[in-house]
């Protein structure tokens, strides 16, 4: 909504903020993914170990897509798509994704 009504300055903050937090949540899950190897936990250490690095590795690659997308849209000069369109989209991106996340938590809360 912030874009919407116009506040650029608010749009670039919040914008800067959520590139700068998936970011620095990727570099979290490499650092936990090195200290898992220096503890000697591999992908085919065990069936939790698994689980673990592929739900992981899902994740982050769905979180790289997010924050691709957000750092395209300062990007967008209006040729093809309207930074509107482009804000829209990677919206709607971010919220599919956290739907997704809660269906997820939901199924996992439930197969305890």
């Amino acid at each position: 909504k912030i874009f919407l009504r116009g506040d650029t300055t608010g749009f670039k903050r919040w914008w800067g903020i959520t590139t700068v937090l998936g970011f620095l949540f990727l570099v979290g899950q490499l650092v936990a993914w090195r200290q898992l190897v220096a503890d000697g936990v591999y992908l085919d250490t065990n069936p939790s170990s698994s689980f673990f690095y592929v739900f992981t590795a899902a994740h982050g690659l769905h979180l790289l897509g997010g924050v691709i997308a957000l750092a395209i849209i300062p990007l967008v000069k209006g040729r093809r798509i309207t930074r509107k369109t482009a804000t829209s989209v990677a919206g709607l991106y971010w919220h599919f994704m956290d739907g997704l996340w809660v269906f997820l938590f939901a199924i996992l809360i439930m197969g305890r």
